[in-house]
């Protein structure tokens, strides 16, 4: 924010507030204090005084209600929602977001350069503050193929973006360990101009952890345990508490949470379903964890709202005080925060849970982003090549999967499911070149009993990818989610069941949240019918493709062990 004259002449009563937010309980992030029977006078989206006795055109009586800054959501992949930045911001400003810093990196693998561009324009004009960081693996590894590649010498044109803060997750933990040029030339490119670098280093400790951090890489959201944290915190990096809907992390590292160093930590959602959103929250979800697990408040709020600020170096952001902007969440209670009128810039956009600003969002074009080698029904044979097969195990609520090794069930010379073991076969078909590429493979964990379920979203390279009990079905749904350019579906033999059309990227749907929510509640409550065990088998799923998170992953281009980092056969003799 630049300095504003005016706001010095608001400040020292010279000219009228435009608003007075009366008699609330100020959560002061400063003083470490509520002050009761607080008013906040604020001139054109700024905080002009505290308790300064200052003149306003309007006066509001919060009537004794809580106020707090806005919330800031320190790490997200929008696309993961499955909506477009405007419909995303309808679903979460409600709840108190105001801020997210957002790693376009799921469209980016996809598109490109394009895909940074759409994520710019189209989260201009909303009513929250949507910063980017540039993705920094684009591709993720070598391990895979990826719609487009960006490099150090791709991303100066971003510097230049007010909105764009610094340099996304380091995913390619290994790639900084063993000096890979061409990462640290786009580490340089941010640390040099002191921007914040974003790290991803999952399990990571000891001299590796340490090498990794001395790279210039400044926070992590991968912990998945006290322990963890505290070394990744100790050794200087910002730890950000993750609660999406797959990896539900926080509430395992408020442990780790103490008065000394409450400052250095944050909350995040990385990857959440929109549905999530809905039932649970956003960022109220986890700052009622927070406090649900016994933080104390003015911390809480602080993980929430003014460490992200700290970190990202957000000026203005993150808490209650003159020259800071009015972004401001008021609520009625600390042991269930609800939040009941959400203010951004000075206005109120939000009250009870209902958004009374339209968001301003354009939608841009994208280009197909589908684009499959013919396919037939014996791309998907698995022919019996050894007798011990890897089998991929997914963990519940978790990203990080385990390795079965195990004795496949063949039939007529070929490996097939065994449903009676949950061994299901899974696929992932390149679908950005049309090279033909399919790696094959199994996974454990899923619970389906018949039919298969696809997917163009699967981190991080965005390639198709299917897991099924038989070659048909599998069959069907590959040519169905080509059909849509993109989506979810699950088939049964020649039968669709149910699809969720995603033509943007292959990520993202077109239509209204709405009805992007009531078509995953269909998909949930058909595989509650179908008797699934996984509790988020979509989301599960999209994480099966995911080479930088251990243990056992399937890539376009066959398995790979994540922990030696190393592609490994199917057949383990």
């Amino acid at each position: 924010m630049t300095i504003s004259k005016d706001l010095i002449d608001a400040g020292r009563g010279a000219v009228p507030c435009d608003l007075n937010l009366a008699n609330c309980s100020l959560v002061d992030l400063f003083s470490g204090e509520i002050r009761k029977g607080a008013t906040v006078s604020i001139r054109k989206g700024a905080i002009a005084g505290i308790d300064d006795g200052l003149r306003a055109e309007r006066v509001i009586d919060l009537k004794g209600m809580y106020l707090s800054p806005g919330l800031v959501d320190s790490h997200v992949h929008i696309e993961s929602s499955m909506l477009t930045p405007p419909e995303y911001a309808r679903i979460v400003a409600p709840r108190g977001t105001t801020a997210i810093v957002a790693d376009p990196h799921e469209i980016a693998n996809v598109l490109g350069y394009d895909g940074m561009r759409y994520m710019l324009a189209s989260s201009e004009g909303l009513p929250i503050d949507v910063y980017l960081m540039v993705p920094s693996c684009v591709p993720a590894t070598d391990f895979d193929t990826a719609g487009a590649a960006l490099y150090a010498s791709d991303m100066h044109p971003f510097l230049r973006e007010a909105r764009v803060l610094g340099l996304g997750e380091v995913m390619n933990y290994p790639g900084v360990l063993y000096k890979d040029q061409k990462l640290l030339d786009k580490i340089a490119l941010f640390r040099d101009l002191s921007k914040p670098v974003d790290g991803h280093a999952p399990g990571l400790a000891g001299g590796q952890l340490s090498a990794y951090i001395a790279a210039g890489i400044g926070s992590d959201h991968e912990c998945t345990t006290p322990e963890e944290a505290l070394e990744k915190l100790s050794k200087g990096m910002y730890v950000m508490l993750r609660e999406g809907s797959t990896a539900r992390d926080l509430a395992k590292l408020i442990p780790a949470i103490r008065k000394g160093n409450a400052s250095r930590f944050l909350i995040c959602s990385d990857d959440r379903h929109p549905n999530d959103l809905v039932d649970e929250g956003h960022m109220d979800h986890a700052l009622r964890l927070l406090l649900a697990g016994g933080v104390d408040p003015i911390d809480a709020f602080r993980i929430a709202c003014l460490n992200p600020a700290n970190w990202f170096g957000l000026r203005g952001y993150g808490a209650i005080a003159p020259g800071y902007r009015a972004d401001l969440v008021a609520f009625d209670s600390l042991e269930d925060f609800r939040a009941r009128m959400v203010f951004k810039d000075g206005e109120l956009i939000a009250e009870d849970g209902r958004l009374l600003v339209e968001p301003k969002g354009s939608m841009p074009p994208a280009r197909d982003s589908v684009n499959i080698k013919w396919l037939t029904a014996e791309d998907f044979a698995i022919p019996a090549c050894g007798k011990r097969i890897r089998v991929i195990e997914a963990r519940r609520d978790s990203i990080i999967t385990g390795q079965r090794i195990e004795e496949p069930k063949v039939e007529a010379g070929l490996c097939v499911a065994d449903v009676a073991r949950d061994i299901l076969k899974i696929f992932v078909i390149e679908r950005h070149t049309g090279s033909g590429n399919i790696g094959k493979g199994f996974i454990s964990g899923l619970g389906l009993g018949r039919g298969a379920i696809g997917l163009t979203v699967s981190h991080d390279s965005h390639n198709m990818i299917i897991a099924g009990v038989d070659d048909r079905s599998i069959f069907k749904a590959a040519r169905h989610l080509n059909k849509m350019k993109g989506g979810m579906v699950f088939a049964v033999g020649d039968e669709v069941l149910l699809d969720l059309p995603l033509p943007v990227a292959g990520l993202m749907s077109d239509a209204s949240a709405g009805f992007v929510v009531e078509r995953l509640r269909a998909f949930e409550e058909l595989f509650a019918k179908e008797g699934l065990s996984n509790r988020t088998p979509l989301m599960t799923l999209s994480f099966m493709a995911l080479p930088v998170i251990p243990k056992l992953k399937i890539t376009d281009k066959g398995l790979v062990d994540v922990e030696k980092f190393a592609p490994v056969g199917l057949f383990e003799d």
